[in-house]
């Protein structure tokens, strides 16, 4: 024994197990795998609606079930009012302080994987066509008071009115910032109203 080499011993093992079996009926094929489908992107912005599977009205126990633990939290005594799920860049989670429920999201994410179903992801060079183009004169170029500039499209969530706000970087024709929230106002308001 002292003389079989480690191999050697392996294939004796390995026959001896095939033999023990061999009166077991062989193991059906598996059935072939569903068709491949179109991936999603892998963060998916849905306007008027949320980002990542986060959407407007959910609990602060629904947004941590999706997301997990926030990287931070802001808390007006027992309630939640944001939490925060990034460490370096963006992607604030905004409470109604009243209902408890996701009133407003912000994503700034710069790793150019937050993207839209027709693909204007943040950050992308060159995306901020595709994103005029998607949308026509439904998409609204706001200046605000503060010399800021937004494109803006408004929706329904339900019964009420969102805004789907994005924040261009013209200088690299892409978007820098989406934001979703609740709004009341008319689409040329301007947020300090």
């Amino acid at each position: 024994m002292k003389n079989i080499r480690l191999p050697a011993m392996l294939s004796v093992l390995l026959l001896t197990a095939l033999c023990a079996c061999s009166d077991q009926k062989p193991a059906k094929a598996p059935d072939a795998a569903p068709a491949a489908t179109a991936a999603a992107p892998p963060h998916l912005i849905m306007e008027g609606n949320g980002v990542a599977g986060i959407t407007l009205d959910m609990t602060a126990g629904e947004v941590r079930a999706k997301l997990g633990e926030p990287v931070s939290e802001n808390r007006d005594g027992d309630k939640v009012v944001f939490m925060s799920f990034h460490k370096t860049d963006i992607f604030g989670v905004y409470f109604d302080p009243d209902s408890s429920k996701v009133r407003m999201i912000i994503l700034a994410v710069k790793d150019k994987t937050w993207c839209t179903g027709f693909d204007v992801c943040l950050y992308r060079d060159g995306d901020l066509p595709k994103l005029v183009a998607q949308h026509g004169q439904n998409l609204y170029r706001f200046t605000d008071r503060d010399g800021s500039v937004t494109l803006r499209l408004l929706s329904k969530h339900g019964n009420q009115q969102v805004m789907t706000e994005y924040t261009p970087n013209e200088v690299h024709q892409g978007v820098a910032q989406v934001a979703i929230l609740y709004w009341n106002g008319r689409i040329d308001t301007s947020s300090f109203d």
